[in-house]
Parts: C-alpha cells; structure tokens; sequence
C-alpha cells in the first residue's frame, strides 16, 4: 500500500475513534511569591492609659508591641501553601494565669491546656469558631482542636470559670500568613502570591484593631509599618 495510503487510513481510524491530537497549551509559569514584613508599635497617651501596656511594651514611652496578631486576609490564600499537618500547641494554667495568652494556630491544629497548679481550673469558651466548657484537675490536661477558622476578627476567648481573672486568646487561620509578634514587633510573610488582600492585626488583651489594604507585585516587597495608639482601640 502507498505510504499516501497508509495516512489516510490513520486518519479514518482516529476521526472513528472520536478522537483528535492537538498539541497541549503551554501552562504559564507560577508567578513568584513575594515578601511583606514590617513593625508593629504602640504610642501611649497619658490621658488614655493602657493598664497592662507594661506586659507588651518594654519602654513606657512607647515602642514595639508584642502578641499582636498580623495576618493576611484574602481569598486566594488559602490555598496559597497547604497545611504541614496538624499541629498542637499548649497553654499552661500556672499561677492562675494562662501561659502564654495568646495563640494563633491553623485550622484542624489542636491546643492542649494543661494545668500546673495545685488547684482545679477550667476552660470555657463560647464563641464563634469553638464551644466547649471542661475543667482541668491539678496536674491535668484537657485537648481541643479547633476546626473553624476565624481570623483575626473571629477568635477565641477562653477563661476559667472558678477564676475571672484568667483569659487567654485564640485565633485560627486557614492559610500560613498569619504571626504573633514577640517583642521587637516585627512581622514577615515569604511566599505570599501576589494580589490584592487585607493586612489586618489585632490585640485581644488592648483591644487594638488595625487593618488595610494591600497590593503585592509578582516577587514585590513590601515595608508596611504599623504603628498604633489608643485611636486603634476598638
């Protein structure tokens, strides 16, 4: 038969077949993450005190503002990066105190309260992402894992029912670009894929929101200082 032949008949058997070759489209290169960082700090005002600003800010004149919560909100980035699985952080009820006070975690992660004093306490949240309400024996544990994410508007506040004076705060985000601030304030987020989103923060314990909005280039960087006073409180 014809090499001619041979072709034509190919091409019958695939045009029978329903099927035709084309040559894929070329997929376009991931667009390079970019870096957003900068440093939170707190301005006092003397006729608007902050009576535990001592616990999160070293100078009394002002300075860097530790646990603050800093995070991006937008919708592409939760699946910018998946989760490293679950995780478990602890906080601890010492000396009538939960320790530390302030946790940000990822959505399906865990928090263990466990309980280093002598006496009974209790952990107790009613909030949007979390309810439960157990107690924790001297030298006991109780786990919960948080399954809702929230952000930084959404979050945790858990307390003892026997002791009023306890509290602490937890925050889930689904997506990696959230921090808590120690205590030189400063925040960083690598990778993050570029768009429009929200730098947000929040401070539980001052009652400080803060948020605004972003927009990242294509392995763009980004210096956004934040610095908050008693204006912020909300």
């Amino acid at each position: 038969m014809p090499a001619q032949a041979w072709w034509l008949v190919l091409l019958a058997l695939l045009l029978a077949g329903g099927r035709v070759l084309a040559a894929e489209p070329a997929k376009a290169p991931p667009q390079a993450g970019g870096i957003i960082e900068g440093t939170v700090t707190y301005r006092p005002d003397a006729a608007r005190p902050w009576r535990y600003m001592r616990y999160y800010v070293k100078n009394s004149r002002g300075g860097p503002l530790a646990e603050a919560v800093v995070a991006l909100r937008g919708r592409a980035l939760a699946a910018a990066a998946p989760a490293p699985g679950a995780q478990t952080v602890v906080i601890d009820q010492q000396g009538f105190q939960f320790v530390p006070e302030t946790v940000a975690i990822r959505v399906g992660d865990s928090v263990k309260f466990t309980n280093s004093d002598e006496t009974t306490h209790n952990v107790q949240t009613n909030s949007e992402i979390a309810t439960f309400n157990v107690n924790t024996v001297g030298g006991g544990s109780q786990t919960h894992r948080f399954d809702r994410a929230g952000g930084t508007r959404q979050f945790a506040r858990i307390g003892c029912v026997f002791h009023s004076g306890m509290r602490a705060f937890v925050f889930v985000f689904d997506h990696p670009f959230f921090q808590l601030t120690e205590a030189d304030g400063q925040f960083r987020f690598a990778g993050v894929p570029p768009g429009e989103y929200e730098l947000e923060l929040a401070h539980p314990s001052g009652e400080l929101r803060w948020r605004q909005k972003v927009e990242l280039a294509p392995g763009g960087r980004l210096q956004i200082d934040i610095a908050l006073s008693p204006d912020d409180k909300k």
